[in-house]
């Protein structure tokens, strides 16, 4: 019925495999396009809010000991609330490098 050389063969299969891949990519964006979404929070996780942390989450951070836990709870109270994380750097006992330590392990909400 087709007499196809070998050549056209190949370029038929191939523009199969394409649409094919095409095909289940689309499918795949559109069944999972709300993975994008749970990534951009997920960087989030398992950082420490610091206006809701009490003091034990606040210490289990690496650095921060009771004194500097309830600092940072006492300036919270003072300020009602963080409005960002480099309100850090106004806390007694918290230095330039002390800040760089922590910074990352600290979100505001």
């Amino acid at each position: 019925m087709f007499n196809l050389t070998e050549d056209e063969r190949k370029v038929i299969l191939f523009l199969i495999v394409m649409a094919l891949i095409g095909i289940g990519a689309n499918f795949f964006i559109k069944r999972y396009s709300h993975i994008k979404a749970l990534a951009f929070f997920s960087q989030d996780i398992g950082k420490v809010d610091l206006n809701k942390a009490d003091k034990e989450l606040l210490m289990s951070v690496s650095g921060i000991g009771p004194k500097l836990a309830q600092r940072i709870i006492d300036y919270r109270k003072q300020n009602f609330g963080f409005k960002d994380k480099e309100e850090l750097r106004n806390i007694k006992g918290i230095s330039e490098s002390k800040y760089t330590q922590i910074k990352d392990a600290f979100i505001v909400n």
